[in-house]
């Protein structure tokens, strides 16, 4: 089984700055309890709301050698119950654990077995729901058995049909191949293991896989010599019966030197990104490399660095994208954190556009921390997990750090307000409803005006945040906010602190029977500063601001930004605001006027720290 090892090297390092924006959700935790010897290679999975499961090798835990070990978490970090044994069979090697969740929470490991299929390694998986309880025993994957398969990688579909992809010695008659095999959710082969690479010459190992629509999926992998130079980057696309679409095809367009180790993950409509490590690229050392390609394997724009650091190796890089295609990718960089190897990661939109600069994940930098993990809900939150030398006092452990950037979405679809805090209705006049939804949903919110009394939802999930992102469409829907007697306006958004002080306000006017929209921030002084008013229709429109307070007294770095229709309008700069973050925000009729009637029309509301959130 080939292994991928770079040498120690001695480093100056040159600490990057720190990077505002992106926003850790807690502090850097311990998975494992058990630490004794080594624990680490670990994998993650996240379902569709957010909740993640770890899985790891232990040494010795079992009794005898390495073991799977397991341990599940909600969206907040908090763990679910005590760490778990994986492998029922504990005679030798049970290593190299791969994990992949369906949106509702049950989710399926895999790894390699030494001996227990009667001839050197073997893939096993063993599927568990959601609560942690095994379903059914663990069971082999491969039915060639001769020599080792090892190197497992799994993707699961919402419904939890699964796919495994592994490496196998000889089986495609040189050296190593990938070889894979579909399960149904109940652990049921569908159809017989199946040879991934068309070109068998020499080694093709390390393979991952990504799941695309309708079952479909695209296994990626390194091949040596095969593109004319060492080691390069090949992928095959497959659909959802395990028949390939399409041609093998390369990767890496720059083919000097080793390209190897690749991450691909994948969006909702199937496109998808390969990430890699790249011999000599940047300059020095090895670097990470990425391309982008749609559901029909069709390379988007070039290939791309992904790392700005360069100094030294940047190495074993891992991917995970949303649902929408952004995308984040973590690897291990050799003296970047001060100290031998840490953790650096990256984020992206979905045209590959960096999303800011490369970040540090691990907290604690003494000695090493490498080999990381990641996985991404739908809604773009993510975590990182990786093996830290030392931390929790006897080798290895494994450790992790949450990043979120979905703060709140509005629920409207499920019919009620039950999603949001609390509502003051005025007696029903606030409800949701069919009539208010807009861009393609089934319901939104209206808010009926026929008298004085405020009426609105409130969102209580923002904790004291420094940015503060949302977006919702609106629709004054022939709305008066009591012209005839002079009232011209109305807000509809705030966002406050804890002691109720507005710090952005989002204002609706209308004047000749003209409407427009503008945006308000709070200074320290207690003063504001507004945005220009901004014309728009009578009929839906998607409203989204981009607030950050600053960083410190003094320092005149806050601002607000205010888009309509996915268009900047104004951005407000240089602000005085370090004071007052958002901890609460509500939405609806907030300041009613004598003489105001009619009905505004809410739908799709959502916050974020960071992302631009667009229309639907």
């Amino acid at each position: 089984m080939r292994q991928l090892v770079f040498p120690a090297v001695v480093v100056l390092a040159v600490l990057p700055s720190t990077v505002r924006g992106q926003a850790s959700a807690g502090a850097e935790f311990q998975v494992n309890t058990y630490t004794t010897g080594y624990q680490g290679f670990s994998a993650a999975a996240s379902d569709g709301s957010g909740n993640f499961v770890v899985v790891w090798r232990s040494d010795g835990q079992d009794g005898s050698n390495p073991g799977v070990f397991g341990r599940r978490f909600n969206a907040s970090g908090v763990p679910q119950g005590s760490e778990f044994r994986v492998n029922t069979y504990t005679t030798g090697n049970q290593a190299g654990p791969g994990v992949a969740r369906d949106v509702n929470g049950n989710f399926v490991v895999v790894w390699n077995g030494n001996y227990q299929d009667g001839s050197g390694f073997g893939i096993f998986g063993q599927r568990i729901n959601a609560s942690g309880t095994a379903q059914g025993s663990e069971f082999r994957l491969n039915t060639y058995t001769t020599g080792n398969q090892s190197g497992p990688a799994v993707v699961s579909d919402a419904n939890a049909n699964f796919v495994v992809v592994w490496q196998s010695y000889l089986q495609d008659g040189s050296s190593y191949g990938i070889f894979g095999r579909r399960f149904n959710a109940g652990g049921v082969a569908q159809g017989s293991e199946f040879r991934v690479n068309t070109y068998t010459t020499g080694f093709q190992d390390f393979p991952a896989l990504a799941l695309g629509v309708s079952g479909n999926f695209v296994v990626v992998w390194e091949s040596l010599g095969e593109d004319g130079s060492v080691f390069g980057v090949f992928g095959q696309r497959l659909d959802a019966s395990g028949t390939p679409q399409g041609g093998q095809f390369r990767v890496n367009s720059y083919t000097t030197g080793n390209q190897g180790g690749p991450a691909v993950a994948s969006d909702a409509n199937g496109n998808f990104v390969v990430v890699w490590q790249s011999a000599g690229q940047d300059g020095d050392g090895y670097g990470v490399f990425g391309q982008r390609f749609d559901a029909s394997g069709v390379a988007q724009a070039s290939e791309f660095r992904i790392n700005s650091y360069t100094t030294n190796d940047q190495v074993l890089a891992g991917v995970s994208s949303d649902a929408h295609g952004n995308f984040v990718v973590v690897w291990g960089s050799y003296g970047e954190d001060g100290s031998n190897l840490g953790i650096f990661g990256r984020r992206f939109n979905a045209s590959g556009t960096p999303q800011g600069s490369e970040f540090r994940v691990n907290t604690y930098t003494t000695s090493g921390q490498k080999s990381p993990a990641l996985a991404s809900s739908p809604d773009g939150d993510f975590v990182v997990v990786w093996q830290g030398n030392n931390q929790d006092g006897s080798g290895y452990g494994v450790f992790g750090q949450r990043y979120g950037d979905l703060i709140f979405e509005d629920g409207f679809e499920s019919g009620d307000l039950t999603r949001w805090s609390s509502a003051a209705t005025d007696g029903g006049n606030l409800s949701v409803s069919g009539v208010a939804a807009m861009a393609g949903t089934a319901a939104g919110l209206q808010a009926i005006v026929n008298d004085t009394n405020a009426h609105y939802v409130e969102d209580d999930t923002p904790g004291s945040e420094s940015r503060y992102r949302a977006r919702f469409y609106f629709d004054p829907n022939g709305f008066d906010p009591g012209e005839a007697s002079s009232h011209f306006r109305v807000r509809i958004f705030l966002a406050q602190d804890s002691s109720n002080l507005r710090v952005i306000t989002i204002v609706l006017k209308r004047q000749g029977g003209q409407y427009s929209i503008e945006g308000r921030a709070r200074l320290n002084d207690g003063t504001r500063v507004d945005t220009a008013f901004f014309d728009i229709t009578n009929a839906p429109h998607f409203i989204e601001f981009d607030w950050q307070r600053a960083t410190g007294p003094g320092t005149l770095d806050g601002y607000l930004a205010l888009l309509i229709d996915n268009v900047t309008v104004s951005v407000l700069t240089s602000l005085d605001n370090d004071q007052t973050p958002v901890d609460f925000v509500r939405m609806g009729a907030l300041s009613i006027k004598t003489g105001a009637a009619g009905t505004l029309f809410f739908d799709q509301f959502e916050s974020r720290r960071q992302n631009l959130i667009g229309p639907e």
